[in-house]
């Protein structure tokens, strides 16, 4: 049976004209923007020069330095005030980083802020094998790679090895949604393994997005209520300890108050929350993962008061690509 929430989506959508998404990463363009700062009592104006997918916002800020402090190198702290905003970062730091020209869009959350992942003793040596790979689940009724593409050229943007696989699922207008998802859980986790097993050396990124992220979180945790024998990855055997971040989007499985939570329906569950076993097992990646929930999209918080705007279910990665791809290369190390 489909969750509550995907039967309400449906039906939205249903009324919703889908247009065909781009295969390719947007394209990218450079820009450059004054700015001026206080910085030690001193007022201080430079140029910064900055790339991103075209018609972007800027990069959203990294996590401040001082939330990280043992993966800094030594250097003098600094401390900027920039629109109102108060900022510190590290100088020499490759984790830390200035404020950009314009500040995170999105309220500050609770969520948990890991340290970059360490360095692996693994190596590649198979040349098909990138640093850096991307799993994308896609949502309900979507083409691949679906709206993540934006997503996962955000991440690999400036990047000298970094590419993108899809999660195989068969998920179109009219599917079973539980055929669809037990599909999504074998190859995901079969995809994964493989690829870990030919590139030991690379860091792994996991992200879905609506029925993707149902895939994506029984990845982790395990299936429940779509059954099945899939019991979730391990954090400390491959493929799961490759896994460096975990980004989940309208989420039709979101549990209320988790640390990783992010934007204002942090605090709201759907109609059809994850079972307390397959949540515990999948919060064992807490520490790298980052859950996108706004408080109006009626699929991820459909418990919540309202009032609901299907919009903000479909426009994460539009707003929020180069917000999560900035916290994905924080966490990552880059």
């Amino acid at each position: 049976m489909a969750p509550r929430s995907a039967t309400l989506l449906s039906a939205f959508l249903a009324a919703t004209t889908v247009y065909a998404l781009p295969g390719a990463p947007a394209p990218l363009e450079k820009r450059a923007d004054w700015v001026t700062a206080v910085i030690d009592g001193k007022t201080v104006s430079w140029e910064n020069n900055w790339n991103v997918p075209a018609q972007s916002t800027p990069p959203a800020v990294v996590p401040s330095a001082s939330s990280a402090p043992q993966n800094n190198n030594g250097g003098d702290w600094i401390t900027a005030t920039y629109n109102g905003q108060t900022f510190s970062w590290q100088a020499n730091a490759p984790t830390a980083a200035p404020a950009s020209s314009t500040p995170a869009s999105s309220p500050a959350q609770p969520t948990t802020v890991a340290a970059p992942a360490p360095v692996s003793t693994a190596r590649n040596t198979n040349p098909e094998c990138r640093d850096v790979h991307i799993f994308l689940s896609k949502g309900w009724n979507e083409p691949y790679p679906g709206r993540q593409g934006k997503l996962a050229g955000a991440i690999c943007y400036g990047l000298d090895s970094c590419d993108y696989e899809d999660i195989l699922f068969y998920n179109p207008d009219g599917s079973d949604y539980c055929t669809a998802v037990k599909e999504g859980d074998t190859n995901g986790i079969n995809q994964m393994t493989a690829y870990a097993q030919k590139c030991p050396g690379s860091k792994l990124v996991l992200s879905g997005y609506s029925q993707g992220a149902n895939v994506a979180g029984d990845i982790l945790g395990g299936s429940d209520i779509c059954g099945g024998p899939n019991p979730g990855l391990d954090p400390s055997t491959s493929p799961g300890n490759q896994l460096g971040a975990i980004l989940l989007f309208g989420d039709n499985r979101h549990v209320a108050n988790q640390p990783y939570n992010y934007l204002s329906g942090a605090s709201v569950s759907c109609n059809d929350p994850r079972s307390t076993d397959s949540l515990n097992r999948m919060n064992k990646f807490s520490g790298i993962m980052r859950s996108y929930c706004d408080e109006s999209d009626p699929v991820c918080a459909a418990a919540g008061p309202g009032p609901f705007d299907v919009n903000n279910h479909l426009n994460y990665f539009d707003l929020y690509s180069d917000d999560a791809a900035g916290w994905v290369k924080y966490i990552l190390g880059y």
